[in-house]
């Protein structure tokens, strides 16, 4: 890499805001949908970007339900919702959820071997939202976790151009 490349890399500018509105892309919950048979939409505003029957972080999950959730990015958001899909688990729920790839982070490695599954997204995640930026908002890539459900092998990965390729067509 160039000397100029290697210093445009360093000193890059990725916007950050607080806003936690950032939905799912139709494509990709289509897709995850497709393996999971989403019931509810725990992280979402009712009306506005839910993908499925809403529910919320501090109501109560139907016993046995499938809730997928795409919490907002910051450690202490993933963890409550870590935490709420641990005790889903426990009720024979499944819980489903889209966050950052940052399995070096010491709160993720403490999640990490109580997942049944984790499906990496190859490629960045361009999330649908007001605050959206050119080349999506989130410097991380991420993944799709499960907890609960039925045993399938832990790793997976998919490419996120693949999932647009075939699962656009169902959202036009």
């Amino acid at each position: 890499m160039s000397e100029n490349r290697a210093l445009a890399f360093v000193n890059r500018s990725h916007p950050h805001t607080m806003k936690d509105d950032f939905r799912t892309p139709k494509y990709l919950f289509h897709y995850i949908d497709s393996r999971f048979s989403i019931e509810y939409d725990g992280a979402c505003v009712e009306g506005i970007n839910n993908l499925a029957q809403p529910l919320r972080l501090e109501g109560s999950w139907p016993i046995g339900s499938t809730v997928y959730s795409n919490p907002p990015y910051d450690a202490d958001s993933i963890t409550k919702w870590f935490e709420k899909g641990e005790r889903h688990k426990a009720e024979g729920g499944v819980h489903i959820m889209l966050i950052p790839n940052k399995l070096s982070q010491v709160f993720m490695s403490e999640m990490l071997p109580k997942f049944d599954e984790i499906i990496f997204l190859g490629g960045r995640v361009n999330f649908d939202s007001p605050y959206a930026v050119k080349g999506g908002a989130s410097m991380s890539g991420s993944v799709i976790t499960r907890q609960g459900g039925i045993p399938a092998p832990k790793v997976r990965s998919v490419l996120l151009r693949d999932l647009k390729t075939r699962y656009q067509k169902v959202v036009q």
